[in-house]
């Protein structure tokens, strides 16, 4: 008798219904929806940002007098050094805003957490490309001063990190399924290979009578350009993620109400 009075009780309480949070990667990101607006639209001005970045260094290459510079010799901090070198260094702020932007939406997607090697080695990348601002060249071609050094490490910490945050980061998700996670693996190998042949030209300058420093500004824009479509392709992860078209339809309260169900926001 206790047993089908306990039945009708349950029978005749409203079911309740959770709000669902965005589930679009299945375990890995449970975002609710006001997060995943924020990461779109932080993904979305981490690619203008990029774009106008990239956009103001190839001017360098056409304007004068930054176009006097040899693009396969020179370093592309040389053009710091110039009457518009404010526009190298404004270009390369944006682009470190613009990556922690993206690294940000990656965050508030529920892609990468916070606290994980692939975000905090990209936000060094963001750190390193500051770092080379703050402490500049101080001379053109090889600048054995003090500062010199200092604006070197900073554009090798730069260049180190982000390959290495962007694989730790895609390496799961690389797949059929994974275009953008797996465009960035690939593009951070390539980068990781430019990284390589830039050490190798460093220790040969400085160790042999090899002059290869006079491809080090091929080297630099090469490898400069491949992390930047890096930064791109997360982006665009977010954004894929993130479709407005996968979101999954919520009921009104109304329609709710009318199936007999009550809505808990959840805590």
């Amino acid at each position: 008798m206790h047993d089908h009075q306990d039945a009708t009780d349950v029978a005749a309480e409203p079911h309740r219904v959770d709000l669902p949070s965005v589930d679009l990667l299945g375990n890995e990101a449970h975002a609710p929806a006001r997060s995943i607006a924020a990461a779109r639209a932080l993904a979305r001005m981490g690619i203008g940002g990029v774009a106008a970045a990239a956009v103001a260094i190839g001017l360098l290459h056409v304007v004068a007098p930054s176009s006097s510079l040899d693009p396969l010799s020179s370093t592309i901090s040389e053009y710091a050094l110039l009457a518009d070198g404010w526009i190298f260094n404004g270009a390369v702020m944006l682009l470190a805003v613009s990556s922690a932007l993206v690294v940000t939406a990656l965050i508030l997607r529920e892609i990468v957490p916070l606290q994980s090697w692939g975000a905090v080695l990209t936000f060094v990348w963001c750190v390193g490309l500051m770092g080379l601002i703050i402490y500049p060249k101080q001379r053109m071609g090889i600048d054995p001063s003090f500062l010199g050094r200092v604006h070197w490490t900073w554009t090798l910490i730069a260049f180190f990190s982000l390959p290495i945050g962007a694989c730790l980061m895609c390496w799961q998700h690389r797949g059929p399924a994974g275009r953008w996670p797996g465009w960035a693996v690939r593009l951070s190998m390539i980068a990781g290979g430019w990284f390589g042949v830039l050490t190798a030209q460093t220790a040969l300058s400085a160790l042999t009578p090899v002059q290869a420093w006079r491809a080090v500004g091929f080297v630099e824009r090469a490898l400069s350009l491949t992390e930047m479509v890096v930064v791109v392709s997360l982006a665009l992860w977010v954004l894929d993620d993130s479709r407005p078209d996968l979101l999954p339809v919520r009921s009104s309260p109304v329609e709710a109400a009318a199936r007999g169900e009550t809505f808990r926001q959840p805590g």
